[in-house]
């Protein structure tokens, strides 16, 4: 392990997914439809990407994707969903905590890219708790959620 300062992180043994200054950065599973992208404008941030569930952690519930912005100290928490919206609130807000003692300063935000949303309150509920909690700091959408990083 590469040790920082004495610190070792847990980012150390794992590589960026995207280019530092990528232009477009696709969080996305094999075979799925489902896909958050986040857009780099003009390539001014400093951006990191990783995959979180099932590479950096095993056996551990957590979000899919963390796309980091260096730059602007931005972390954004990313799951891909099929309907179960109030589990996916849940692994975002497990994710955060996996990563927050190693992103202190970052500011974290949410992001749901479900294949659809569900209309049962079962699902909603924990959604409903992440949503009052972090209000527009929260973003879900079916199928494809587009977005310029800032």
């Amino acid at each position: 392990m590469k040790v920082k300062g004495g610190i070792v992180t847990i980012f150390d043994n794992y590589y960026s997914q995207c280019a530092f200054d990528a232009a477009t950065i696709v969080s996305k599973d094999r075979g799925s439809l489902r896909k958050h992208v986040a857009v780099n404008p003009g390539r001014k941030y400093y951006v990191r990407q990783y995959r979180l569930d099932g590479y950096l952690f095993n056996n551990i519930m957590c979000c899919d994707y963390l796309l980091l912005n260096d730059t602007s100290k931005i972390a954004y928490y990313i799951e891909l969903k099929g309907k179960d919206i109030g589990h996916a609130a849940e692994q975002l807000q497990a994710g955060e905590r996996l990563c927050c003692d190693e992103l202190k300063g970052y500011i974290p935000l949410y992001r749901i890219v479900a294949s659809r949303m569900p209309t049962q309150k079962l699902y909603l509920m924990q959604y409903r708790k992440l949503l009052d909690k972090v209000g527009n700091r929260l973003k879900s959408k079916t199928g494809i959620l587009t977005e310029d990083l800032y």
